[in-house]
């Protein structure tokens, strides 16, 4: 009678007889964790790819805000107020994303498209912006938006925002009214380029991102060097007499908060481009923002002020201090 075999004395048994399930789940489990914990490292080296097409996005509108302006000698406007304006592809009233676009010798957005539309200034805004240096990777631009049409791809609820406050505010004094003075337009010389924002990640007015991002407010709002009341439909106007309004001012269910500052979307950090066209990263209390769980607050102090959170303005005026530093009617 041939003998029993033992599968430990076996060699060749013992291999075929494979993994218990004990064993297999025991594998599982090591796979799952090792798989946590590169999860993050992944997703991270996802982003810093995204934020690096970001930056290069930036730097080129920095490129093409100074070629308009060595063209015709001052910053763009955020958006031509005049109504009967249109440019050479048919666009009223065109906003800076346009007037950057016609510089760097690419339209920002479809031309078929945007005379399909009509073209007129409530209908091209719900074209898609199609140029991809207006649009940030770290964006879902099939998410809905406060202007649904184009979603984050829209011109004016989009990636990026223009430092309009301090380099081309074209409202007018009487809100509508272009025969009034510009707020603060043209603007032909800024003393410190190195440490003013020209754009960066803007959030808009609504929470996580929303409309009027196309404007990327400063931490607190411009003082109004000649002290006059603007007429605004944002609350901030009458709030703020003797202050620019912040950028987003219109009324309705679109605009929660009447503010668009940075929006930190790139691992917790918000790109911006100076005028001099270097690009950097920064959190939302680096760029001077007062910040409260996570969220930038807009400030609206009836005077300017150190004696309460009032956050610096100081990389935005084009001085390199805020204005309530003793060191800014210095360098002016």
């Amino acid at each position: 009678m041939p003998a029993v075999t033992d599968c430990a004395k076996s060699p060749k048994l013992a291999a075929a007889r494979g993994f218990t399930l004990v064993e297999l789940l025991v594998v599982i489990a090591i796979i799952a964790g090792i798989a946590a914990l590169l999860l993050p490292a992944i997703m991270k080296a996802r982003e810093a790819g995204r934020s690096t097409t970001c930056m290069s996005n930036l730097r080129q509108l920095g490129i093409g805000l100074q070629r308009f302006k060595d063209t015709n000698g001052y910053y763009v406007a955020y958006r031509i107020e005049d109504p009967t304006y249109v440019n050479k592809f048919g666009v009223v009233r065109p906003r800076w994303q346009w007037l950057i676009g016609d510089v760097l010798g690419r339209p920002a957005q479809n031309l078929d498209a945007i005379q399909a539309s009509g073209g007129t200034d409530t209908t091209y805004t719900n074209v898609p912006l199609d140029n991809e240096i207006f649009l940030d990777p770290s964006l879902n631009f099939a998410s809905p938006s406060a202007y649904s049409a184009p979603g984050n791809a829209s011109i004016r609820s989009g990636a990026y925002g223009y430092n309009f406050q301090y380099l081309g505010n074209s409202r007018n004094m009487t809100d509508g009214d272009p025969t009034t003075p510009a707020l603060n337009y043209p603007v032909r010389r800024i003393i410190d380029e190195s440490r003013t924002i020209a754009f960066g990640d803007s959030r808009g007015g609504n929470i996580p991102h929303g409309a009027h991002s196309m404007t990327l407010d400063p931490p607190h709002e411009r003082p109004r060097p000649d002290g006059s009341v603007v007429n605004s439909p944002s609350p901030n106007a009458a709030l703020m007499p003797g202050f620019d309004p912040y950028g987003p001012d219109e009324v309705g269910t679109d605009i929660v908060i009447y503010f668009s500052p940075a929006e930190e979307r790139h691992n917790g950090r918000a790109n911006v481009v100076y005028l001099d066209d270097h690009v950097e990263s920064h959190t939302l209390e680096e760029l001077g923002y007062v910040v409260q769980n996570g969220v930038a607050q807009p400030q609206t102090s009836p005077t300017l002020t150190t004696a309460s959170p009032w956050g610096s303005n100081a990389f935005w005026n084009g001085v390199g201090y805020d204005e309530t530093s003793p060191n800014y009617s210095k360098v002016q």
